[in-house]
């Protein structure tokens, strides 16, 4: 009598594993619509009528290209990870599987630092046909204006703003209509500074929309005002009046607090190109609602100049403030903006501002 011998079991190591296989299979499909959308991103952006923009709701180009290459990413490292390697595949497979975790966090950092925003540009509650996308990077921001047609949307202006300040979607903008072009004035580093519709706009697009045709009862934006509201005035701690004080024609206090920088400041002052920096006369600048000079200088001791001119609005009577890397300076009328900027490109740039009214 023969017993029947069963062949040894096998190792639970060579034993297939189904699961990884599938789970392989299906990752490696779900990698396809994330490539296929980076690819009609590609085709659509580069048509013959000009670049264009893909716009989803909040979403941007941009925003969904980043997104379409975190997935495939994700993807790529579960399918990577769950196919089944053994002996010498290890020499391929780990170097890989580690290169695509690297890939994914470094594509989700990018993200995370780059991230965007779109924003209608609405004038007195009503569409204009137009949407900014805002994508802030370090110390400063990127502002591009499209228009919409759908989801596709066509690049029209661009500015750019200081210490990632995004103006549209903190609602520090004012857009009017005027005949047949859109106005839009808009804050450069940050949403507490005075702003009204005077002087030259950043931007000026065609209009898109006739009234008939734009959707109103939209809320964005400020509301447009003609003059710079005036801060609280603050009394001369002496007890007497100050010429700035008097709410009128500020350009002879603008020009002396300008010059009263330049004096505290250690010389040389120079200008960009290394020319000597003067203040223009009162009668020069603008008063229209509102004057206002601006300097970037380089000085003999930066560091030094910058603590001295601003110790010297202090002396004036100036109350002191703050905003990222910026010193303000303000006496209810005149405001002082101060940057020091040397690690940058070398210079100081200082910007006095006011209210100002012809009698």
């Amino acid at each position: 009598m023969t017993q029947d011998v069963l062949p040894p079991a096998a190792p639970a190591s060579a034993r297939p594993r189904p699961v990884r296989r599938v789970v392989a299979v299906v990752s490696a499909v779900l990698v396809l619509p994330p490539l296929a959308v980076l690819l009609a991103l590609t085709i659509l952006g580069s048509r013959s009528e000009g670049p264009t923009e893909v716009i989803v709701g909040g979403w941007d180009s941009e925003a969904i290209a980043g997104a379409s290459v975190q997935i495939a990413l994700l993807a790529f490292v579960v399918a990577v990870c769950a196919i089944p390697a053994r002996r010498w595949w290890l020499l391929l497979f780990v170097p890989l599987r580690l290169a695509a975790c690297a890939a994914l966090l470094l594509a989700a950092f990018a993200a995370a630092l780059t991230g965007g925003s779109i924003v209608p540009v609405v004038a007195d509650g009503c569409s204009t046909g137009y949407v900014v996308s805002e994508r802030a990077f370090l110390l400063s921001a990127r502002i591009e204006v499209l228009r919409v047609e759908g989801i596709l949307a066509t690049p029209v202006d661009s500015v750019q703003t200081d210490d990632g300040h995004t103006p549209f979607a903190q609602g520090s903008y004012m857009a009017v209509v005027e005949g047949d072009e859109v106005r839009v004035w808009h804050t450069f580093d940050s949403s507490t500074e005075p702003l009204a519709t005077v002087g030259e706009p950043q931007l000026v697009l065609p209009r898109l929309l006739d009234p008939a045709d734009a959707a109103c009862g939209l809320v964005g934006g400020r509301e447009p005002t003609a003059q710079l509201p005036p801060d609280p005035v603050s009394p001369d701690p002496d007890g007497g009046p100050r010429l700035s004080d008097q709410i009128g024609d500020t350009r002879d206090e603008v020009v002396r607090m300008a010059s009263l920088a330049l004096e505290a400041a250690t010389g040389p002052v120079t200008d960009a190109s290394g020319a000597p920096v003067s203040i223009p006369a009162a009668s020069e600048l603008v008063c229209d609602g509102s004057t206002g000079l601006g300097l970037t200088i380089a000085t003999g001791d930066n560091e030094h100049s910058y603590a001295a001119i601003l110790a010297a609005f202090d002396d004036a009577g100036y109350a002191k403030d703050r905003a990222m890397q910026e010193d303000l300076r303000d006496d209810g009328v005149i405001r002082l903006s101060a940057r020091d900027r040397s690690t940058i490109d070398g210079m100081l740039h200082l910007g006095l501002s006011a209210a100002c009214r012809l009698p």
